[in-house]
């Protein structure tokens, strides 16, 4: 009967194959938008949960600094330019085993920064007078996204000699703090998301109830023969069921495909207006494993109870 409801939903004339994609088009663009809901939120937690280096504190000042051989010196400030916020982090190694911030390979030493890709892009576009003179030295290298919140956040960790930045009242710090931020809004904003699934949900199964619906006559008249020859309640249960999972696996399909189109620019323009790293933008395994096992199962229960 798995053969025969495949042969009936795939081969069976013009009329069952528009049925058929009309199905699938509306669950894909169900699946398209829940996996854009399911990107977002995905990223959303991922930027969520990064180390928060930026949560350090130290425990002591500049009176310490010349007796703490596995520390640095660490003075965390803030720069504006053109209405954008730079983070910017002076730092001086106290001795061999200072510790690392993220996004580094090395501490920078005296006369050496290294930026966040989006601000060596900015440095290398602006005249030197107007920004580039701020920072002393030369750039070095760029910061790995660990230690950034999206491709577009501007950052700079500038290396100093340790009686430089004494004198700058610095603190001491022996250990970069490794817990994620705390997110006031955080909790919203997975009811928000939440309501985002709910709201796109919701209209695809009807969309996949109204397309189903489609050319429910023929499909009686189809099951009413089947009867006559002998089919059984059971087996006109398989073939609908098979019917309804090939047109929802294909819409899933589709709206894979379709997710995979527009991903790079939902990874410029997130739904709460943060830019995303595109790697983050993506759903898990488990999403992707639900929607492709989840939505046909949900589509041959609905089949059978419009039987």
């Amino acid at each position: 009967m798995v053969r025969l409801g495949l042969r009936l939903s795939l081969r069976s004339g013009r009329e069952a194959l528009i049925r058929l994609m009309l199905t699938t088009l509306a669950v894909g663009v169900g699946a398209a938008l829940l996996f854009c809901v399911l990107a977002d939120y995905h990223a959303f937690q991922a930027s969520n949960n990064r180390q928060c280096w930026e949560c350090t504190q130290g425990p002591g000042s500049n009176g310490t600094a010349t007796r703490t051989p596995g520390a640095e010196l660490w003075q965390s400030s803030a720069d504006y330019f053109d209405g954008q916020t730079i983070e910017r982090l002076d730092l001086a190694a106290l001795g061999p085993h200072a510790p690392l911030p993220p996004g580094l390979s090395r501490l920078p030493g005296p006369g050496q920064y290294y930026a966040s890709p989006a601000l060596a892009a900015l440095l290398r576009t602006v005249p030197r007078d107007e920004l580039g003179d701020r920072y002393p030295g030369r750039m070095v290298g760029t910061i790995g996204d660990k230690a950034l919140t999206g491709p577009g956040e501007l950052v700079i960790f500038i290396g100093y000699k340790p009686a430089q930045l004494a004198a700058m009242g610095a603190q001491v710090v022996t250990k970069i703090a490794t817990a994620p931020p705390k997110q006031v809004w955080s909790h919203y904003f997975r009811y928000a998301f939440a309501v985002g699934v709910l709201a796109v949900l919701f209209p695809m199964l009807i969309l996949v109830g109204t397309a189903t619906r489609l050319a429910a006559a023929r499909r009686e008249e189809r099951y009413a023969a089947m009867r006559l020859v002998g089919a059984t309640p059971r087996q006109i249960s398989v073939v609908a069921s098979i019917d309804a999972m090939v047109s929802a696996l294909l819409g899933v399909l589709l709206g894979i495909g379709v997710f995979a189109l527009v991903q790079p620019a939902l990874a410029s323009s997130s739904l709460i207006g943060i830019r995303y790293f595109a790697v983050d933008v993506t759903p898990t395994p488990t999403d992707y494993i639900a929607m492709l096992v989840g939505v046909p199962v949900v589509s041959a229960v609905a089949a059978l109870l419009s039987l």
